[in-house]
């Protein structure tokens, strides 16, 4: 059987990833990790094993394109274990906030960090962040005492960032009450760096037209298969997610990466925090039948605005196919000035990568 180092590797050659010494130490460490969860499984009853090991997680660090939540994706995927979780940052922070509040409106005379934390623990093991980026002061107040409770009851953490962890929340308001939960990360994770290097998205999208018009067969086919190779070694699968309250249909997502038929994102009443909140969950998007845009679709190009706007300044990837060339893509008046920016970050998003 497989380690998932090799896992990894052989997911990554199959995509024609060639893996760096960074993206290698890192799937080396979740090896090490993999086999001390399993093991550890398999000799005591869970939730109550493994919480004096020394190494209770990875925080892996490096900058966009890295391969950071590609490698610990494929750890999630293959590891054999029941109880494990993988989930964006903020969504598992927003869940934590709901429930302490409902918790604490049931009893007044408990602390429901604790609870939440012997609740939690109870079905999840192993939790997988995508991107630990603290900005909200109510995440920053209370993560030390929710972590040091999930560490003491056995939690393993692996989370990505693009930061390391002193410079998380920096800035921030009373971070001085923050610090000690960078304190808590260093001895209780092994923090791993992914240096420098080639963004690896890029080099599978080196020579590939990325806006595909018109709409046809066959650019159909050409957006489905860079889509396949972006998602190699993931289960592709639909899902429905919550924003801000609005559920939002994904035909199919994995590996960070999100396919979405224009309908689903631009004919619907979202609003422009609805799509950054999107743009901070995918790496990348794969947006289907984008239409021509005139003066019967002002909405529609609002909201096609703020979606590029969320995509581009959070550094997304976009593959869409459509009926026009993205100099034609608006011929309205109403959004003629602002989708002039529309245009010249399509434009420069849509270049061609050269090798």
């Amino acid at each position: 059987m497989n380690g998932q180092r090799d896992t990894i590797f052989e997911i990554a050659k199959n995509m024609k990833i060639d893996l760096d010494e960074g993206q290698k130490f890192i799937s080396e460490n979740l090896d090490k990790l993999a086999i001390d969860l399993v093991q550890n499984s398999k000799k005591f009853s869970f939730p109550f094993f493994n919480k004096s090991s020394e190494f209770k997680g990875l925080y892996i660090y490096g900058g966009v394109g890295r391969g950071k939540s590609m490698i610990m994706d494929i750890f999630f995927e293959n590891i054999r274990l029941e109880h494990k979780r993988r989930i964006h940052f903020h969504d598992f922070m927003k869940e934590v906030h709901s429930k302490i509040y409902s918790i604490g409106q049931k009893n007044k005379n408990i602390d429901p960090v604790q609870v939440f934390a012997k609740k939690f623990i109870e079905k999840t093991k192993l939790l997988c962040f995508d991107e630990m980026e603290i900005r909200d002061i109510a995440d920053a107040m209370i993560i030390y005492r929710l972590f040091k409770s999930l560490f003491s009851l056995g939690l393993t953490l692996v989370t990505t960032s693009n930061q390391p962890p002193e410079n998380l929340y920096k800035n921030g308001l009373h971070r001085d009450r923050f610090l000690p939960f960078i304190d808590l990360i260093n001895f209780n994770m092994e923090v791993s760096q992914i240096k420098e290097g080639k963004d690896w998205r890029k080099s599978l999208l080196i020579g590939k037209k990325t806006w595909l018009n018109p709409i046809n067969s066959s650019n159909e086919n050409i957006a489905n298969k860079i889509f396949s190779q972006l998602t190699q070694g993931f289960n592709v699968k639909e899902e429905e997610i919550i924003v801000s309250g609005r559920k939002i249909r994904i035909p199919n997502s994995a590996g960070g990466i999100a396919a979405f038929d224009f309908r689903d994102l631009c004919e619907k009443p979202l609003a422009a925090s609805d799509y950054v909140e999107l743009a901070d969950k995918f790496k990348g998007f794969l947006i289907n039948n984008i239409p021509s845009l005139g003066k019967n679709q002002n909405n529609e190009s609002r909201r096609f605005i703020w979606l590029i706007d969320a995509l581009y300044d959070r550094k997304c990837f976009l593959i869409a196919t459509s009926e026009v060339d993205i100099k034609k893509l608006y011929t309205g008046t109403e959004w003629k000035f602002e989708f002039s920016r529309t245009i010249s970050r399509l434009l420069e998003m849509s270049q061609v990568v050269e090798n």
